[in-house]
């Protein structure tokens, strides 16, 4: 039996890992909190085996100058003072939500995990956080940092509601063939359960076993909606200057994925729904 605390009560993320520990009452005593007004601190630390802290200020998008100073405060400060109350108690693994940002806002193809360069405060903020708790790392207290990309399920908000509305009501689309990484949130939550039952420590970048395009993505959303969309190679010419040119056709058909061989942990074992099914499980 593993003690666990989730730190992040309205994190999509934390919630979903903590109902899916709790299927398994007899291997995993879970709890979650906030973070807010050091309610974290009001937990039984002393007799945790485990901390989660998916925590954080999420990425946004329209992200200010004078949000700076709240980007830091929680994603660096709070995310250190968290992990060093950790491990003063005695926490025998914290594993740290971090982002794919901390590689950049639109990082193509990454091979090495530890070649990072955020090109914005928030990947920024998430790397400066992850990188001081790795040093806190030793035998006794193991730091495991989680860099997922994309990440989608029912009930899941940002880029998947917004492309999900595409697909329902466009009648026509481009066929452009770009790689993306994803992870299916319940892929995801097993991950977790597997980084657990491990208690190992390092860096790790779960993903989904098929990288997928843009086009896959609203192929497969349209399929299940029974709405009929048209897929066209008739702009796909002006595509690779909208890139270049404009962030919202860059944030939808740049290239941005891991090396999926970087995500081969315990033989895929944690990727227990394939895209399409995931899709239709977030659709239903």
């Amino acid at each position: 039996m593993k003690n666990i605390l989730i730190l992040g009560e309205h994190s999509y993320i934390g919630r979903n890992i903590y109902n899916w520990l709790r299927k398994s009452p007899q291997c995993y005593n879970v709890m979650i909190s906030g973070t807010r007004d050091y309610i974290w601190k009001l937990a039984d630390w002393e007799n945790l085996d485990v901390v989660i802290d998916c925590a954080g200020v999420a990425h946004i998008n329209h992200i200010t100058e004078d949000m700076r100073e709240l980007f830091y405060g929680v994603n660096r400060d709070l995310t250190i003072k968290i992990a060093k109350h950790a491990k003063k108690h005695g926490v025998k693994q914290f594993i740290l939500f971090s982002s794919m940002n901390v590689y950049g806002d639109y990082c193509e193809n990454i091979s090495n995990l530890e070649d990072v360069h955020p090109t914005s405060f928030y990947g920024d903020s998430k790397l400066q956080g992850d990188l001081e708790v790795r040093t806190l790392s030793d035998e006794t207290f193991r730091v495991a940092v989680v860099r997922p990309p994309f990440v989608y399920g029912k009930g899941c908000t940002g880029n998947y509601k917004s492309i999900s509305k595409i697909a329902k009501l466009t009648p026509i689309f481009p066929n452009y063939r770009n790689r993306k990484s994803m992870i299916y949130i319940e892929n995801l939550c097993e991950f977790i359960r597997l980084l657990v039952d491990s208690g190992e420590k390092g860096i790790y970048a779960p993903q989904n076993r098929e990288l997928v395009s843009t086009t896959d993505l609203v192929r497969r959303i349209s399929e299940k909606n029974k709405h009929h969309v048209y897929f066209t190679n008739l702009f796909n010419w002006a595509i690779p200057l909208g890139i270049y040119l404009a962030r919202m056709i860059r944030r939808g058909f740049a290239d941005d994925c891991y090396n999926i061989e970087l995500s081969n942990y315990w033989d895929w074992k944690y990727n227990i729904v394939d895209f399409r099914t995931s899709i239709e499980k977030t659709e239903k």
